[in-house]
């Protein structure tokens, strides 16, 4: 075990955010952290890494227990060239290495020092140890991995945005190896590629992981326990997301079905109670059923998310020529792209996809209007009304200024009793306007660029990754906004969900050259899959030499040969294995099943303290069983794969 939190609490001021946490993370933990907005995932967080003292509780790490933290976004980056600010991101690393040149400097001079030797002998175990020598090659293929080219590795990190600076961050993290990583939104500046590589990394990542993702996908093939923030406290689920959605339905239908035989009992004492009150000689019975009620713990349902309401403005008409490029080039310290020719018309819905760094951005803000090509002409017809949404939100809004204020500033007609009515739409009400933007979530502050977009009337969308930071419910609510809008839509996104409802043509921005295709999402992803098979359907030259037919054929039999034998072995080993978890996991169902039973029985729901302990008996059973099952479950699995 590295971490152990007991009766975690944080509140600030009157405002609890959770309490009573307790867990423990143990080496090779996977585990997503899951909850609406507002829970106190993040807080979390901040907590388990030590940026924030907690209200009450302690939390225990093992001695020499490093914690890495990603937080989804940061203000302020380290400068300097990208590999070396990666490699010597850790402290530790750093004064190492330092320690070790100054020795080997002073030895180096002729300096006759046993004591130098000695301790230069030590610190270069110890780099060794921990990997120090091979760092930059390590560093290298991290960033390779994260989506960095070679010639990015020796530019300034300062020269890079704010999303491929997240990403230096995560490589340093990774670099950094703590024993556990706690990751906030990690996909969040990634594109599909990098995000395939991150999972497959933390398959194979030794220390524990602890992720806060909106991306039920990433969740599912990178998760193997689910700890849900709900009602300012923790319940933990095993298995992948997808498995906890399943578990979590049936838990809140049992909710609900207790909450309603909890309510009629209720009912049924307080008619007792009104009919009897005034009765002297059920005086004792009266006070009897006012106790009861008393004691009896009211059961929680399921809490139900809050969810934006998006209604665009009328949408003035705009000329049937929205937008016209002509041999549009690119140039910042290379060339992004050139010869670029591109129409955008009333009403077309317009998909720009392509890996990071192709430059789909870029393309983004030259037919906005907010930067000029290099060579070429972008015009912009006259009566076009266009919102930009940047996916570095943290740039489009001043730090210093509230919510209230943020909108104001787009519309100073408007009054306050107006713009406190739109925000409401998008989850800030009451004193939640006058918070600072500084202090707020990645996601809220995505709420306040989107009312900010949405305050006027417009009729060119242009929206660069807008469900970074939202959670699953608000990116429904988008998407379905955004289904009914009746302006002219440019959408960048990674989310294959969100293009394939929306887009109905496509530019792919790859290899310094934009190309349109007339169609869906759909049927672009369609052309990429038959590009793929027909290279791996390309007929394969033989080599010019190689072993004989009568090697090869015995070749081939000894290796099935072995096959065979593993796999029997194997099959025995993963039989063993599913007899031994059925014999712990039978006996606990039926124990299960019958707490259930007695759960839906009237008179012991009556006995309050008795409903307390079967409630805490049947979560731990519940608890139990549902590892076993998962268990259950990998090793079913495992012994199919071996079959077939």
């Amino acid at each position: 075990m590295i971490l152990s939190a007991g009766g975690l609490g944080v509140s600030f001021g009157a405002d609890e955010i959770f309490s009573g946490l307790t867990f423990n993370i143990e080496r090779g933990d996977r585990t997503a952290l899951v909850g609406v907005n507002g829970a106190g995932k993040t807080t979390l967080f901040r907590v388990l890494c030590g940026e924030l003292a907690p209200s009450e509780g302690t939390i225990s790490l093992a001695r020499g227990t490093r914690v890495g933290y990603l937080p989804q976004e940061m203000s302020e980056f380290p400068t300097g060239p990208l590999l070396e600010r990666v490699m010597l991101h850790s402290e530790e690393t750093r004064a190492a290495i330092e320690r070790h040149s100054e020795l080997a400097e002073r030895l180096s001079e002729g300096e006759d020092d046993d004591e130098a030797l000695r301790e230069l002998g030590e610190a270069s175990h110890l780099l060794e140890a921990s990997g120090a020598y091979t760092l930059e090659f390590r560093a290298a293929r991290l960033l390779a991995g994260l989506g960095f080219r070679q010639d990015d590795l020796q530019k300034p990190l300062e020269t890079f945005s704010g999303g491929w600076r997240m990403r230096a961050e995560l490589a340093a993290l990774l670099l950094a190896a703590p024993d556990l990583l706690l990751l906030d939104e990690p996909t969040n500046h990634l594109d599909l590629d990098a995000r395939l590589w991150l999972e497959e990394y933390l398959q194979n990542f030794g220390g524990a992981v602890w992720i806060i993702s909106h991306d039920p996908a990433f969740l599912d093939r990178t998760a193997r326990r689910v700890m849900e923030m709900e009602f300012g406290r923790g319940s933990i689920y095993r298995g992948n997301y997808s498995s906890y959605e399943e578990q979590k339905k049936i838990e809140v239908a049992e909710r609900e079905k207790q909450a309603r035989l909890q309510a009629d009992q209720r009912e049924k004492i307080e008619r007792f109670i009104n009919r009897f009150r005034s009765n002297p000689k059920k005086r004792n019975l009266v006070q009897s059923r006012m106790k009861m009620l008393e004691r009896m713990e009211v059961i929680e349902t399921h809490r139900g998310h809050s969810r934006m309401r998006i209604r665009f403005p009328e949408v003035p008409r705009s000329p049937l020529k929205v937008i016209e490029a002509s041999e549009i080039s690119k140039r910042y310290d290379r060339v992004v792209f050139s010869g670029v020719d591109l129409l955008v018309q009333r009403g077309e819905r317009i998909g720009i996809v392509g890996r990071n760094g192709e430059g789909k951005s870029t393309l983004s803000r030259l037919i906005a209007g907010i930067e000029e090509p290099t060579e070429g002409r972008v015009t912009i017809s006259q009566g076009v009304l266009i919102g930009y949404y940047s996916q570095e939100v943290e740039l489009s809004l001043s730090r210093d200024m509230s919510i209230l204020e943020q909108l104001s500033s787009v519309s100073p007609e408007s009054s306050e009793q107006q713009l406190r009515a739109f925000l409401g739409m998008f989850l800030f009400t009451g004193d939640d306007v006058f918070k600072r933007t500084s202090v707020l979530s990645g996601g809220e502050k995505s709420r306040i660029a989107l009312a900010r977009i949405l305050l006027t009337p417009l009729n060119l969308l242009i929206l660069d990754e807008p469900t970074n930071h939202l959670d699953i419910f608000s990116r429904e609510v988008l998407e379905e906004a955004l289904k009914d809008y009746k302006g002219t839509l440019v959408l960048i996104s990674h989310d294959e969900h969100l293009l394939g409802a929306v887009v109905e043509k496509v530019f792919e921005v790859e290899g310094g050259s934009v190309r349109p295709f007339n169609g869906t999402f759909d049927y672009y992803l369609e052309k990429r899959h038959q590009a793929l098979q027909e290279l791996l359907d390309a007929p394969v030259r033989p080599e010019q030499s190689g072993p004989s037919q009568r090697d090869m054929e015995k070749d081939r039999k000894r290796r099935e040969a072995e096959e065979r034998n593993r796999l029997y072995k194997l099959r025995q080993r993963v039989e063993r294995k599913i007899q031994v978890v059925e014999k712990d996991l039978l006996p606990l169902e039926e124990k299960l099943r019958a707490i259930e039973a007695c759960l839906c029985d009237p008179s012991i729901l009556a006995d309050g303290p008795k409903v307390v302990e079967l409630q805490k008996e049947h979560a731990w059973l519940a608890d139990r069983t549902g590892g076993l099952q998962t268990e259950w479950d990998r090793l079913a699995a495992e012994l199919e794969k071996i079959g077939s």
